[in-house]
């Protein structure tokens, strides 16, 4: 795989998802709360289940039969509890902090993490980072829970198309986007099959998804959502056998 692309905005070959990033309206608020309101309900219901099953549990006749439905149903619970968290973020209610961070200072944290995912995958990694980089606006925590999906979903896509590797670009202004513009970009690519034009377009709507029904088609959603509220782009283009991810981020103003 090639060590970076040269590419601009106007490339055309790159699907953002600009359309998830959400505004500040009182509408926005109210499903917001309706959204918090919904999971928490749901979760209080998932409580009353999973104690229904323990009780159940605890009877001294159950048969194997039995035993193996309740332990179904506990993972069904830990199953759903898991997606309740996954749509708070996607729905845009987790808490984002923007402020100056240094990649350098956490590349070591995803560099270990993006290995962890790939060689538990049997994928091979290969990052690529530039000596020098600016200060750049992100929540930290919610910057690594973006890239982690990045890299899970190119890991995932690569074992798919049974060989390849995964390559991590971090680039500095002028690399790829114009110096005046002060971006810092980030690009993660995978070997693995084409993605056809009309389903690239719909890689950020929740719930699609180009993998098996194991998937829950949420996971460049809520990359989506977590990097349109702090104020990073990303972008998504497949083409001769290599699919990439691009996050442009801000670098933060001078002190």
């Amino acid at each position: 795989m090639e060590k970076h692309l040269s590419i601009s905005e106007q490339d055309g070959e790159f699907h953002f998802a600009d359309k998830l990033i959400l505004d500040d309206s009182t509408t926005r608020d109210f499903y917001k709360s309706l959204l918090q309101g919904l999971i928490h309900k749901n979760n209080n219901t998932l409580g009353v289940i999973q104690g229904f099953a323990t009780l159940i549990s605890m009877e001294d006749d159950l048969n194997e039969e039995m035993s193996e439905n309740i332990g179904h149903m506990r993972q069904s619970v830990i199953d759903s509890s898991k997606l309740s968290k996954i749509i708070l973020t996607a729905g845009g209610c987790a808490n984002i902090d923007p402020e100056p961070a240094d990649i350098s200072v956490m590349l070591p944290y995803l560099e270990q993490t993006s290995k962890t995912i790939c060689e538990k995958m049997g994928v091979t990694l290969q990052i690529n980072q530039a000596a020098s980089l600016p200060l750049v606006l992100a929540d930290t925590g919610r910057f690594q829970e973006l890239v982690r999906e990045l890299i899970k979903n190119a890991a995932e896509a690569t074992v798919e198309s049974g060989q390849g590797e995964v390559v991590i670009d971090v680039l500095p202004p002028g690399s790829v986007s114009p110096s005046e513009n002060k971006r810092v970009d980030i690009f993660v690519r995978n070997t693995c099959e084409d993605i056809e034009p009309d389903k690239l377009k719909k890689v950020f709507e929740p719930f699609f998804t180009t993998k098996d029904n194991s998937h829950y088609g949420i996971g460049l959603t809520t990359a989506g959502v977590l990097a349109g509220q702090m104020g990073m782009r990303l972008g998504l283009r497949s083409s001769e056998g290599t699919t990439t991810a691009w996050l442009s981020l801000a670098t933060a103003p001078a002190a």
